[in-house]
């Protein structure tokens, strides 16, 4: 059995329908939790909003895409996202030790990343822990379900308490 291929590359249109196809179920579940946004909506936005969106492919295959928008023009926080499929739990060490790059290039032009995770995102909450990110133990009800979210971070801001 040969050995995967993991690679990142920028996002482009042509990767979100098959990433949308293939949504985790938790991810799917957490977008539409934080706002009733669907997969393919999520993508859309963060490729054309984000300073930088990159698509994470094994074997050519779009497995996830990723990205950081800021949060306002006039501030300096940055929200990063990622949307994942099922493929992407076949290998996730594989790929996953490439990101850890990724997140000193999502840095660049903020003090700060924050944005918030579904607490029920067991494997999400992991993924950002292994990639150095402060998870507020303190969950927050957001949504128009009045779920459960941490916030968590990354550099800047004395006042957080992550």
């Amino acid at each position: 059995m040969s050995k995967p291929k993991p690679e990142i590359v920028p996002a482009t249109d042509g990767h979100i329908p098959t990433i949308a196809a293939h949504v985790r179920d938790a991810d799917r579940a957490e977008l539409w939790g934080v706002g009733c946004v669907t997969p393919l909506e999520c993508l859309r936005y963060g490729l054309e909003y984000s300073r930088m969106a990159r698509t994470g492919l094994m074997d050519g295959v779009p497995v996830c895409m990723f990205g950081v928008v800021p949060s306002s023009i006039l501030g300096n926080v940055g929200r990063p996202w990622m949307v994942g499929t099922h493929h992407l739990d076949v290998h996730p060490f594989v790929f996953l030790r490439r990101c850890r790059g990724c997140v000193a290039e999502m840095r660049e032009g903020f003090e700060r990343l924050e944005n918030y995770v579904d607490a029920r995102n067991r494997r999400a909450i992991q993924w950002l822990t292994w990639l150095g990110f402060e998870i507020d133990p303190a969950a927050e009800k957001l949504g128009p379900f009045g779920l459960p979210f941490f916030r968590f971070g990354m550099g800047g801001c004395d006042d957080y308490q992550g």
